[in-house]
């Protein structure tokens, strides 16, 4: 295949890649708990609901993790699932010039939002109502609660947490509010979900009444201190190098999990983001120069992560319980406890 051909088909595998979702037995398995929580909530007659928190350091994949679980409930209540004379029923009144008037909301059984920096309680309200395609004026109109019944919400997740202003002032006022917002929502059977990085660290965990319903999901980096992290991290390069593959004739088995495995952990310090970007960057490159399987010329060149080994070393406080381990990058606390 001459140059020009290669470059040609090395821009269609990076078109493909760059849309893949490189799938992971830890992304499944914090799907499934997921999952369980949400079924178990809509199930329950009355009580309290749980809520998910989760958490570890920037760029690990939490937030891609999430939409994947965003979609799968989405196309679970709009698709074969769904009941389209149920939905085509949905309807409410609003007043609108001293008149009440029917209206048709969109059904929207996810609400995904994320927070920009320095979210205050007023600005949260606003995400929501503009995540509902309405002016943000309408805000101080209508209630959270009521847009969310409308919609048909059955699952809130609310990434970036952390964005969240907590100052002496307006703390108490934003963690009355979220308490507030999962609580009745849980009494429709809605699960609310929870994620930033190091919420360990953030004031939302100090609150026993957030806390004591939550699930806390840590997630940290790949890494190699143990057998089993070695192992989580083997069969993730084995899954991903069996994405690519297809894509190099000249690749061999175990060209990532047997061949590559120490240097690309050392590249990537074992996050998500620079992980991906490497198998794709490397890929790309293999073809490209016709040897049509990543080496480690290969993953040498794509830049390094900046992201320094100290930062990785921080760790959460640790508590007198220990977590369920769900993976060797995975811990699920359950009921206030802390995971370190």
């Amino acid at each position: 295949m001459s140059e020009a051909k290669r470059r040609e088909y090395a821009r269609e595998v990076r078109r493909y890649l760059n849309g893949h979702y490189f799938d992971s037995e830890r992304d499944r398995r914090i799907r499934q708990v997921l999952n369980d929580l949400i079924e178990d909530n809509a199930q329950m007659l009355t009580g309290t609901r749980e809520v998910a928190l989760l958490t570890g350091f920037n760029v690990l994949g939490k937030s891609t993790v999430l939409y994947q679980l965003s979609y799968a409930v989405h196309r679970h209540h709009v698709g074969p699932d769904g009941d389209p004379e149920r939905m085509a029923r949905r309807t409410t009144t609003r007043r609108f010039g001293g008149r009440d008037q029917e209206i048709h909301p969109t059904h929207a059984p996810v609400l995904f939002l994320s927070l920009e920096a320095a979210t205050t309680v007023t600005r949260f309200n606003e995400l929501v109502v503009e995540a509902f395609d309405m002016d943000k004026s309408t805000a101080k109109k209508a209630f959270t609660l009521d847009l969310v019944l409308e919609h048909g919400v059955r699952l809130l997740v609310i990434d970036d947490l952390h964005q969240l202003i907590l100052t002496e002032r307006l703390g108490r006022y934003a963690l009355d509010h979220l308490k507030a917002i999962v609580t009745a929502l849980g009494e429709y059977g809605i699960t609310v979900i929870f994620s930033g990085a190091n919420l360990h660290a953030h004031d939302v965990m100090s609150d026993p009444q957030i806390t004591g319903r939550a699930y806390a999901i840590t997630v940290a980096p790949y890494g190699s201190d143990t057998r089993d992290q070695v192992l989580a991290w083997q069969r993730f390069l084995k899954e991903s190098g069996d994405v690519i593959a297809p894509f190099l004739p000249a690749a061999e088995p175990g060209m990532l999990h047997n061949d590559l495995p120490g240097l690309i952990l050392e590249r990537t310090h074992g996050r998500m983001q620079a992980i991906v970007n490497l198998l794709r960057q490397a890929t790309v490159a293999a073809i490209v120069d016709g040897t049509w399987a990543v080496t480690e010329e290969h993953v040498l060149a794509v830049p390094a992560s900046k992201l320094t080994i100290d930062e990785l070393a921080k760790k959460a406080d640790k508590a007198a319980a220990k977590p369920t381990q769900l993976h060797p990058t995975v811990s699920v606390t359950q009921h206030g406890q802390v995971t370190g």
